[in-house]
């Protein structure tokens, strides 16, 4: 490009507006951490800037993921160059978060995590909350934003209407035009947009069994996108207690590494996903913890004692950040993942 063009350019539209490509290749990107089993299929985590699509069956623990990976962004670490900590936006669409649902999750500041919902005497439709979705884009550089979800957006014109006139394009061409307009602010000011969907049932008997009600454009905008392929109930001890849920995701599309990958996420009923147990199992297949039967021993600690079950070594790992954070470290080594 001829240096004329290049200060024409700048003059009419600010600097920055050109850059080379080694800019773009040197650009330090943060990158945050979902949870052990979830980073590695997805080499890393999250970079900021990213618009993140959840999907799967109702109750699967989409929710649940996207709050404790909002906990996450929040720790000063994951800062970057950010003035001040990341404000976690959430967007109450199906009106069912509840007390537990946040104080389960370890480490969310409260205090920056705001809920936007209906409230009695005035019900907010689908184009009030895109609206102040892109709002939110537009002026909170840096934070996180749930949009929970875009199956249950619901038009201006199908709250007014009665119940047997029916506007489903209405939603699809409200969401394309959401996408058109904050589809170059997301990367510009490092937002994470955080988008849950759910898998339908199809009833036209072609294809697959489920669709995704979300509307072609969600798909182009998506930088990440995972599916719950299943879920079944987590069980432990001898009387099968159930304490959560197992939660097989796979990977549809990762800004970070290729699609295609699966893995199982631990969910604990009252506290979010279970990094440690997750972290246990994936030391134990690549041989950085040492298994015999029901015992095991972290090799990457000196004099480590052995411990009898999951269990126990999740409870030594609680006690012990230093263990769990030399262990995750040499998990990621092994396995190439960059911190």
């Amino acid at each position: 490009m001829s240096s004329s063009i290049k200060t024409e350019v700048k003059k009419d539209f600010g600097d920055d507006i050109i850059l080379s490509g080694n800019s773009i290749v040197d650009r330090k990107v943060v990158v945050i951490p979902v949870s052990p089993s979830l980073d590695m299929i997805l080499s890393g985590g999250v970079p900021e800037g990213s618009f993140v699509v959840l999907t799967g069956q109702p109750k699967c623990g989409k929710t649940v993921t996207s709050l404790d990976f909002a906990a996450t962004a929040q720790k000063p670490e994951y800062q970057g160059n950010l003035k001040a900590p990341r404000e976690v936006y959430y967007l109450n669409i199906e009106g069912r978060i509840k007390k537990r649902d946040l104080e389960g999750i370890k480490g969310l500041d409260l205090n920056r995590f705001h809920v936007i919902g209906s409230q009695q005497g005035k019900i907010l439709h689908a184009e009030e909350y895109l609206q102040i979705a892109e709002k939110i884009i537009n002026q909170e550089p840096g934070c996180v934003l749930i949009i929970d979800s875009y199956s249950a957006l619901c038009t201006e014109a199908e709250i007014t209407s009665d119940m047997d006139k029916m506007q489903r394009a209405d939603g699809a061409k409200l969401l394309a035009k959401f996408c058109r307009k904050v589809a170059n602010v997301i990367p510009v000011n490092k937002n994470i947009v955080i988008g849950i969907t759910h898998l339908m049932g199809n009833p036209t008997g072609y294809g697959a069994e489920f669709k995704e009600k979300s509307g072609q454009a969600i798909a182009y905008q998506t930088d990440i996108k995972l599916r719950a392929k299943t879920f079944k109930p987590w069980t432990t001890g001898a009387d099968g207690t159930q304490i959560g849920q197992e939660v097989e995701w796979q990977v549809v599309c990762s800004a970070l590494g290729p699609p295609g990958a699966t893995t199982t996420s631990y969910i604990r009923y009252g506290q979010g996903i279970d990094k440690y147990t997750e972290i246990i199992n994936i030391a134990s297949d690549i041989g950085i913890i040492n298994k015999g039967g029901a015992w095991y021993t972290l090799t990457s600690e000196k004099d480590s004692p052995k411990f009898q079950g999951v269990e126990k070594v999740r409870a030594y790992l609680l006690e012990n950040s230093a263990a769990y954070d030399n262990l995750v470290k040499s998990v990621k080594d092994t396995m190439g993942i960059k911190t």
